[in-house]
Order: C-alpha cells, then structure tokens, then sequence
C-alpha cells in the first residue's frame, strides 16, 4: 500500500505542478472577498493504521471568501473505509473484512497564498466529523472526530469553472492505535458563482 501511496502523491504532485506552470493558457476566477463557490469532489486515502487498507470519501463542499483569497468552507462527504478485522483463533490471529460506510462533515479554511489570473496554490486545515456504521478502525468508535490538512493548485478551465487538486492528510479518531492517520488526495470543480 505504500508504494501505491507514494505514487498516487507523486501523480498528484505533479499534476498541480503542472497546472502551475502552464497557468498562462486560460483566463481564470478571481476569488474575491464576497464571492461563493461549490464544489463537487472525490478524494482517495492510503493509512499507516494496518487494521485500515484505504479510505475513500464523495460529495462536496460550498466555499465563501471572506477576504480576498482566504475562503471559509462547509464539507459534506461520504465515506468508505476499507478495513480488515483481527481476531484471534484457535491456530493464530484470522482476519476479515469489515468495511464501514459513513458520512463526513467539516468546517475548513483555505488560503490562496499565490494568486495568478490563470491558477493558484493553497493551503488548507480543518475540523469535522465522521460518524459511520462500524468502527473505524473496527477497534475505535463509529463516532470520531476528524481533523485535515492539505496543500494544493486550481487551474481555471472557464471564468466559472476551475480544477482543483490537492494533497491531504486526514486523521480519524484518538491519536492511538484507535485512530487512522490517511495520506492521499483530493480532485473537484470548483464552481464559481
């Protein structure tokens, strides 16, 4: 699971960097103070947690600038957690699968730290809630508190749609073995209105 980690990251990494560098082609959005956007979103995980194998998460998100460039957002996901059960038997430790299908809520901020007409690069952090119908990871809770960090680009493909990329960290749960450290990353439109 690390080698695809590191290789989803590189991938994504490389995209934004080449978003960056070819910002020049197409007129962008401007992210000004009183400005709305929506954005419909997927994002796909990898954990060091080895009771967890991968996270994927679904929906979306509406933005407000409060300042220019320095947005206030509001996220609804869906989420499923693909995680093995250990237990122990009478010839060792058996394992099974015990997926957890959930929903996700959070209250985040991000910055636009550099701004062009054509894209930008962003950081992001927030807090939210992952409230599932098993636990997760299945020796946690199937209530957690969530936490994220991410750093990405946008790259205007109209004056009202732009695409959006990020690296994330997401963690779930208690800082322990009952919690989940995920690494992966975050694709959306943002949708400017």
């Amino acid at each position: 699971m690390d080698a695809l980690l590191k290789k989803m990251l590189f991938v994504l990494s490389a995209a934004c960097l080449v978003l960056a560098a070819t910002a020049g082609w197409v007129m962008a959005q401007n992210f000004t103070a009183g400005s709305f956007n929506f954005e419909p979103r997927f994002s796909a995980y990898g954990t060091t947690n080895p009771r967890v194998n991968s996270i994927m998460s679904y929906g979306g998100a509406i933005n407000y600038y409060v300042l220019d460039n320095f947005a206030v957002e509001a996220e609804g996901m869906g989420v499923y957690v693909d995680q093995t059960k250990h237990f122990e038997t009478a010839y060792g430790v058996g394992t099974k699968s015990d997926p957890a299908n959930g929903i996700g809520a959070g209250l985040n901020v991000r910055w636009h730290f550099v701004a062009t007409s054509q894209a930008t690069m962003f950081a992001g952090a927030g807090v939210g809630g992952l409230w599932a119908d098993a636990k997760v990871p299945y020796n946690g809770f199937e209530n957690s508190v969530t936490e994220n960090g991410e750093l990405g680009a946008t790259y205007a493909l109209s004056q009202q749609l732009s695409l959006k990329g990020s690296v994330k960290y997401l963690h779930i749960g208690q800082f322990s073995e009952q919690g989940v450290n995920a690494f992966g990353g975050t694709l959306g439109i943002n949708v400017n209105f």
